[in-house]
């Protein structure tokens, strides 16, 4: 049997807990993390030993520091996003850039977007989506009776739910340590699974973990934004503040129990794949 290592992502300095909530996800499915190196600089990473990691995520604050990796670190495009924010599609058109990104085809991308524009590049992809997705189902609990708001403070609730309601954001401190900041992820997601009765959130990686789960979520967001459109392939609805007389604050927990096999499946299939380069 081939001897398999892998490596895992930190985000040093930034302050969004869905970055570790999206590492937490992806590293339920692999062995053990043997080096961490930072997202946006894993041009410079130097693992010990030959390594993979699992490109799952969103990319990039600093895009000319990603690629390409050292050949002591063999990528794996899972759930893989650019983003339109600065110039990253600049730097991952690049033809030293697509010319990488075609040796590990096909690109798992977590949205239609991302795949499309690579595709229009010329390289192979398929939509993976996000390893959220597949955080097992909760048990049923009988004190999960919290109706839990994550960065929805604007969001006008109605008279029952607001009486009920508990806040927080995915917005955490740049300056604390990874160890703390992966910790505080997995803390938050075992509160959603243990307490929460419905989460309302904008935060995209609040609600794909709550739906993996089989927590009720209502979600606001916009349509027609590329980066969480993709949602609604899943059942999600995507409410703006314009509809809220129209809002559903009873719904019914979406069912992802074959999906998420399937991605389980497909994904351990890569990661097998991975081993032969």
């Amino acid at each position: 049997m081939v001897e398999r290592h892998f490596a895992g992502f930190e985000y040093r300095g930034l302050n969004n807990l869905g970055d570790y909530i999206q590492s937490v996800a992806v590293e339920r499915l692999l062995p053990a993390i043997e080096q961490r190196f930072d997202r946006d600089t894993l041009a410079y990473a130097n693992p010990v030993v030959p390594m993979s990691i699992v490109m799952n995520g969103w990319f990039s604050h600093h895009p000319q520091t990603c690629l390409p990796l050292s050949d002591m670190l063999t990528p794996l495009f899972w759930g893989f996003h650019i983003t339109d924010y600065n110039d990253s599609w600049n730097y991952f058109s690049r033809k030293e850039s697509v010319n990488y990104l075609k040796r590990y085809e096909p690109i798992g991308c977590r949205d239609p977007y991302t795949a499309d524009r690579l595709s229009q590049l010329g390289v192979k992809t398929f939509v993976s989506y996000c390893l959220t997705l597949t955080l097992p189902k909760r048990e049923y609990q009988e004190n999960c009776d919290k109706v839990i708001v994550v960065d929805g403070e604007g969001i006008p609730l109605p008279a029952e739910l607001k009486e009920q309601a508990v806040y927080y954001t995915h917005v955490i401190p740049g300056k604390n340590r990874e160890a703390i900041k992966r910790a505080y992820a997995k803390l938050m997601l075992d509160m959603y699974r243990r307490e929460a009765r419905l989460v309302v959130t904008t935060r995209l990686h609040c609600l794909l973990p709550c739906v993996a789960m089989g927590i009720p979520v209502v979600f606001f967001n916009n349509p027609d934004n590329y980066r969480t459109s993709w949602v609604g392939d899943i059942g999600v609805e995507i409410h703006t503040l314009q509809d809220i007389g129209r809002v559903d604050w009873n719904p019914i927990p979406i069912d992802m129990g074959k999906q998420k096999e399937r991605l389980i499946t497909d994904f351990q299939y890569m990661q097998e794949r991975v081993v032969a380069f």
